[in-house]
């Protein structure tokens, strides 16, 4: 019955017994040309946010590995980050610009020598990303880009744009008498779709069916084109969102990252400010967690940190956030409104919270403590980085009492 219905429609030769091939022509390739450029501007685009969020990502992954000096430890952190299809290697580079690390995606044979053409044009460079210790880059993340999925968009879009083209010469002779309003109506109706994705990324516009069924077939193609367009968006956007959490979050124990405690610092001091109130910050540093690590092995370092994060957790109040910054130092923001009596209380808790053993991977049970300090806003610093230094000061005061060693 379908067969029937598109065997009835009027065919492009019959309407355009009198058309004008450079109009059609130029119509088609305007829309093909409107939504490949488009598609891969747009994938381009969200292409390179997740290569920088990569980076940042695995910038985060590895400076545990180069604060303890685990190559291999360093290898495994890039190659767990870097599965994605849009990353073509990595390579991680001391500041003297050694390597240290690098992944590499296999070989894919002629189609690999492809990719590796479309990558030269599409990624001549690497992403950097520094690699922090405190204040100190203590390495550089490079991530090149894998363009084979663009490729792969580019060659679809250009078979059916070619195929659209062979069918509207085939079908088209001469300018007819129902041109306006049979062929060049749907036509730019087509155009209209395609700029209305690449100026407002409306990716859910569609062509609609024109009753004549050569254009039918290329509105079909079209649509097809911009379902796969849609698909890779929707795709990437989530891609964006997963690698976004994990560029703001330590992968190991699930908290706040430095980047993350830097941004929420700053936004909990302009609400302060704009509540005029208080809030506080407090910094927890791990004693003799080196000692775990050299006795027990970095699996037990590892449990000890995931043990510590989840107490720290559990003591926290509605607003308050807690962060790792890196190897065993972890900071706590109480929410604006905190209190110096409710910042010794804070630390006092965390503190309590430490006498519970904490079982080890090899079956071995040992007791951790902290050495904790506090700074409050506005009352010892207006400045972050001053407030932080107090805070810092505080807990290397509490360490020298209780004679803690890192």
């Amino acid at each position: 019955m379908a067969e029937q219905s598109l065997t009835a429609m009027p065919t492009l030769r019959h309407l355009l017994a009198r058309a004008h091939l450079r109009l059609i022509l130029f119509a088609v390739l305007m829309a093909g040309l409107t939504l490949t450029v488009t598609g891969v501007t747009v994938i381009r685009g969200y292409a390179a946010r997740n290569l920088t969020l990569i980076a940042q990502t695995v910038a985060y992954t590895v400076e545990p590995a180069l604060l303890f000096e685990d190559v291999d430890a360093a290898r495994r952190g890039i190659a767990t980050v870097a599965a994605s299809e849009s990353v073509r290697s990595v390579e991680l580079h001391d500041r003297d610009g050694r390597l240290i690390a690098a992944w590499n995606r296999p070989d894919r044979g002629m189609a690999g020598n492809l990719s590796r053409i479309v990558d030269a044009l599409f990624w001549p460079s690497p992403v950097r990303v520094p690699v922090h210790h405190g204040p100190v880059v203590v390495a550089e993340v490079q991530v090149f880009g894998d363009a084979g999925g663009l490729g792969r968009y580019i060659l679809s879009g250009v078979a059916t744009a070619l195929a659209c083209l062979g069918l509207t010469i085939v079908a088209t002779q001469l300018l007819a008498r129902r041109l306006q309003r049979d062929v060049t109506g749907p036509l730019a109706h087509i155009a209209q779709v395609a700029h209305a994705v690449r100026t407002d990324r409306q990716f859910d516009q569609r062509v609609p069916v024109a009753g004549i069924h050569e254009v039918d077939q290329f509105a079909r193609d079209f649509n097809a084109l911009l379902d796969e367009l849609d698909e890779w968006h929707t795709g990437i956007l989530n891609e964006n969102r997963i690698l976004e959490r994990q560029a703001t979050r330590d992968p190991l124990t699930g908290l706040g990252n430095r980047a993350m405690f830097e941004r929420e610092l700053a936004a909990t001091m302009a609400q302060a400010d704009a509540g005029d109130t208080s809030f506080a910050v407090i910094y927890v540093d791990v004693n003799r967690f080196k000692q775990v690590n050299d006795s027990h092995g970095h699996d037990a370092g590892d449990v000890m940190l995931i043990v510590i994060a989840a107490r720290l957790r559990m003591a926290l109040r509605p607003g308050d956030m807690a962060f790792r910054l890196g190897g065993d130092e972890f900071a706590l923001i109480l929410a604006a409104g905190a209190t110096r009596s409710e910042a010794d209380q804070m630390s006092a808790q965390i503190g309590a919270g430490m006498t519970q053993p904490i079982m080890l991977p090899s079956g071995v049970s040992i007791r951790s403590s902290l050495s904790i300090g506090s700074a409050l806003y506005p009352q010892d610093s207006v400045d972050p980085r001053a407030l932080l230094r107090h805070a810092d000061a505080a807990m290397y005061a509490a360490k020298a009492r209780s004679d803690g060693r890192n």
